[in-house]
């Protein structure tokens, strides 16, 4: 299992990329620009079945959107460390 980190915008192709390299299991983390993938409705199937979304609240919250427009779970940086100290693999 591996956490996957997009920090990058939708605008940006490395974040389609490491969209579509999740597998079951993995977990992706939107933390940055990346948080924007959080208001799309269809953010979930961008991702294979089995992968979980989380995103930054901070960041999220800092771009001015509002937390319950979140199609996916917002997590502080405790969980954002929580995260890493659980998976073998970091990907970012």
């Amino acid at each position: 299992m591996a956490l996957i980190i997009v920090k990058k915008s939708p605008n940006e192709k490395i974040s389609e990329f490491l969209l579509s390299s999740a597998l079951p299991g993995d977990k992706v983390l939107f933390i940055q620009d990346g948080v924007i993938f959080s208001i799309f409705p269809s953010v979930k199937s961008l991702v294979k079945e089995g992968v979980e979304l989380f995103a930054i609240k901070e960041d999220f919250l800092a771009r001015g959107f509002q937390e319950n427009t979140s199609q996916v779970s917002l997590i502080d940086y405790d969980g954002f460390a929580e995260l890493v100290e659980k998976e073998e693999k970091i990907i970012s």
